[in-house]
């Protein structure tokens, strides 16, 4: 299968701009912009249009990219069953992760994974749920590794980790004293309104953690007084170990929390809540003998 023609177009639109496009195919820009212009002149119409100094697609465009990403995603699929009939893997997986999950498990997967398939590329897209999702959908990443799956019917999903939202809190805190245990928990349970008068160090609106974090305070009908924003959750719990405030995080963090001074968890909020973190990827997708292979080693690394 040849379809360089598919995936110069799809690039492009995916750039609106001719040397971004170029880079990102590895070739040079009088090349991609030729290639364009013929394939233009063949087809009879434009599929690119000039607004300001960016390209968009024309409606004739729009549907050339829309069948011509269905074809590539074929193409995958075709590659990938054939990888599995020949000796000797080569090829590459495409990988959707969220920017602060890659340091925790990634290294030691890389290497283990490698060992077993040294030929093949592993390419990692870090970047939000959503976007990762509908690059999934799209055909531009094989699997991905996320706490938020809205397209139930149209992947597979992999269940890997309950995650839970964990308060992080100095042990000097007085509050410690009143938490609970929780059969079948790993943390102890502590109520929110203990800790009501202090600074609450929170993410920023549009993270997922702090939309965990709201629900937990109506929960615990606990409306903060002071709050102190920042998005790093590693640096909110640092924040929190140095008495600053008191700091929110997930369980799938703090296993790999590290600083000098101590810090305590507690799960908040409703105690039958947790995040499903997940592998998930496109239904009918053919998952190649080493694409199971690297779904095992994130399951076994990350746990």
């Amino acid at each position: 299968m040849d379809l360089r023609e598919q995936e110069y177009v799809t690039v492009l639109a995916k750039y609106g701009n001719i040397t971004r496009a170029a880079e990102a195919l590895y070739v040079s820009q009088p090349t991609l912009s030729i290639f364009i212009k013929r394939l233009e002149e063949r087809m009879g119409i434009k599929l690119f249009q000039y607004v300001g100094k960016k390209m968009i697609l024309t409606p004739a465009g729009e549907l050339y990219v829309k069948r011509a990403k269905e074809l590539l995603i074929i193409q995958n699929q075709f590659l990938g069953e054939l990888t599995d009939l020949i000796t000797g893997y080569i090829g590459k997986i495409r990988v959707g992760i969220h920017l602060r999950r890659t340091r925790f498990f990634i290294p030691k997967l890389l290497v283990e994974f490698e060992k077993k398939y040294p030929n093949i590329e592993v390419i990692f897209i870090e970047t939000k749920s959503e976007k990762m999702e509908a690059m999934l959908l799209d055909g531009e990443l094989d699997i991905i590794f996320t706490n938020k799956v809205t397209a139930v019917d149209k992947v597979n999903v992999i269940s890997v980790y309950k995650d839970k939202l964990l308060l992080a809190i100095s042990p000097d805190n007085p509050a410690c004293q009143y938490s609970t245990k929780i059969k079948g928990h790993e943390y102890p349970w502590l109520d929110l309104n203990h800790v009501k008068n202090n600074r609450f160090i929170l993410q920023a609106a549009e993270q997922a953690t702090r939309a965990f974090t709201n629900k937990a305070l109506l929960f615990s009908r606990v409306i903060p007084e002071k709050i102190f924003i920042i998005k790093n959750m590693e640096t909110a719990s640092q924040l929190a170990a140095e008495k600053y405030g008191v700091a929110f995080t997930m369980a799938s963090y703090a296993r790999f929390f590290s600083y000098s001074k101590p810090i305590k968890f507690f799960e908040v909020g409703s105690p039958e809540f947790f995040v499903d973190i997940c592998i998930a990827y496109r239904k009918n997708f053919y998952l190649t003998a080493y694409a199971r292979e690297f779904i095992s080693l994130i399951k076994k690394f990350f746990l």
